[in-house]
Protein backbone atom coordinates (compact mmCIF):
# COMPACT_ATOMS: atom_id res chain seq x y z
CA UNK A 1 0.00 0.00 0.00
CA UNK A 2 1.38 3.34 -0.96
CA UNK A 3 1.81 6.35 1.28
CA UNK A 4 -0.20 8.50 -1.12
CA UNK A 5 -3.28 6.30 -0.77
CA UNK A 6 -2.98 6.32 3.01
CA UNK A 7 -2.61 10.12 2.99
CA UNK A 8 -5.69 10.64 0.81
CA UNK A 9 -7.61 8.23 3.01
CA UNK A 10 -6.52 9.96 6.23
CA UNK A 11 -7.38 13.43 4.94
CA UNK A 12 -10.79 12.24 3.72
CA UNK A 13 -11.52 10.66 7.10
CA UNK A 14 -10.39 13.70 9.09
CA UNK A 15 -12.35 16.15 6.95
CA UNK A 16 -15.49 14.02 7.05
CA UNK A 17 -15.19 13.59 10.81
CA UNK A 18 -14.89 17.34 11.38
CA UNK A 19 -17.80 18.27 9.12
CA UNK A 20 -20.15 15.61 10.50
CA UNK A 21 -19.12 16.26 14.10
CA UNK A 22 -19.75 19.99 13.69
CA UNK A 23 -23.07 19.50 11.87
CA UNK A 24 -24.51 16.95 14.30
CA UNK A 25 -23.36 18.87 17.37
CA UNK A 26 -24.89 22.11 16.14
CA UNK A 27 -28.10 20.48 14.93
CA UNK A 28 -28.73 18.82 18.28
CA UNK A 29 -27.58 21.74 20.44
CA UNK A 30 -31.09 22.95 21.24
CA UNK A 31 -32.37 19.41 21.98
CA UNK A 32 -29.49 17.76 23.86
CA UNK A 33 -27.38 19.59 26.40
CA UNK A 34 -24.20 17.64 25.65
CA UNK A 35 -24.67 17.33 21.89
CA UNK A 36 -20.91 16.93 21.46
CA UNK A 37 -21.23 13.48 23.02
CA UNK A 38 -23.49 12.49 20.14
CA UNK A 39 -21.47 14.32 17.47
CA UNK A 40 -18.15 12.61 18.28
CA UNK A 41 -19.22 8.98 17.72
CA UNK A 42 -21.30 9.86 14.66
CA UNK A 43 -18.38 11.81 13.20
CA UNK A 44 -15.97 8.98 13.95
CA UNK A 45 -18.24 6.44 12.26
CA UNK A 46 -18.80 8.47 9.12
CA UNK A 47 -15.13 9.51 8.98
CA UNK A 48 -14.03 5.89 9.24
CA UNK A 49 -16.44 4.87 6.47
CA UNK A 50 -15.17 7.69 4.29
CA UNK A 51 -11.54 6.71 4.87
CA UNK A 52 -12.34 3.06 4.18
CA UNK A 53 -14.04 3.96 0.89
CA UNK A 54 -11.05 5.97 -0.29
CA UNK A 55 -8.65 3.27 0.86
CA UNK A 56 -10.44 0.47 -0.97
CA UNK A 57 -11.47 2.29 -4.15
CA UNK A 58 -8.55 4.66 -4.81
CA UNK A 59 -6.72 2.36 -7.21
CA UNK A 60 -9.27 -0.39 -7.68
CA UNK A 61 -10.11 -1.84 -11.05
CA UNK A 62 -13.86 -2.01 -10.46
CA UNK A 63 -15.20 1.08 -12.24
CA UNK A 64 -13.80 4.37 -13.36
CA UNK A 65 -16.56 6.22 -11.52
CA UNK A 66 -15.76 4.73 -8.11
CA UNK A 67 -12.08 5.42 -8.55
CA UNK A 68 -12.84 9.02 -9.55
CA UNK A 69 -15.14 9.46 -6.53
CA UNK A 70 -12.48 8.06 -4.19
CA UNK A 71 -9.82 10.38 -5.59
CA UNK A 72 -12.22 13.32 -5.45
CA UNK A 73 -13.12 12.58 -1.85
CA UNK A 74 -9.45 12.32 -0.91
CA UNK A 75 -8.65 15.60 -2.68
CA UNK A 76 -11.66 17.25 -1.03
CA UNK A 77 -10.30 16.14 2.32
CA UNK A 78 -6.94 17.71 1.58
CA UNK A 79 -8.59 20.95 0.40
CA UNK A 80 -10.78 21.05 3.50
CA UNK A 81 -7.95 20.46 5.97
CA UNK A 82 -5.67 23.02 4.31
CA UNK A 83 -8.36 25.74 4.19
CA UNK A 84 -9.54 24.91 7.71
CA UNK A 85 -6.01 25.08 9.08
CA UNK A 86 -5.19 28.33 7.31
CA UNK A 87 -8.39 29.96 8.52
CA UNK A 88 -7.62 28.96 12.09
CA UNK A 89 -4.02 30.17 11.80
CA UNK A 90 -5.25 33.53 10.51
CA UNK A 91 -7.43 33.95 13.60
CA UNK A 92 -10.84 33.26 12.09
CA UNK A 93 -13.47 31.55 14.21
CA UNK A 94 -14.14 27.83 14.05
CA UNK A 95 -17.46 28.32 12.27
CA UNK A 96 -15.92 30.40 9.52
CA UNK A 97 -13.00 27.99 9.26
CA UNK A 98 -15.40 25.06 8.81
CA UNK A 99 -17.37 26.94 6.15
CA UNK A 100 -14.22 27.95 4.25
CA UNK A 101 -12.97 24.38 4.48
CA UNK A 102 -16.24 23.00 3.15
CA UNK A 103 -16.13 25.43 0.23
CA UNK A 104 -12.52 24.70 -0.64
CA UNK A 105 -12.99 20.96 -0.24
CA UNK A 106 -16.12 20.91 -2.38
CA UNK A 107 -14.49 22.83 -5.21
CA UNK A 108 -11.35 20.70 -5.06
CA UNK A 109 -13.32 17.45 -5.03
CA UNK A 110 -15.56 18.47 -7.92
CA UNK A 111 -12.58 19.51 -10.05
CA UNK A 112 -10.82 16.19 -9.44
CA UNK A 113 -13.93 14.10 -10.17
CA UNK A 114 -14.59 16.00 -13.41
CA UNK A 115 -10.94 15.65 -14.44
CA UNK A 116 -10.89 11.91 -13.68
CA UNK A 117 -14.16 11.06 -15.44
CA UNK A 118 -13.75 13.37 -18.42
Amino acid sequence: MRIRILGYSAFAGIATFLVVFFAVSEALLSYIEFSVLVGIPVGLLVGALSAAFVLTQFESDTTKTRRALARGLGAAGIGFVVAFGLALLLGQGVTLAILLGIGAGTVTGIVIVIRETG
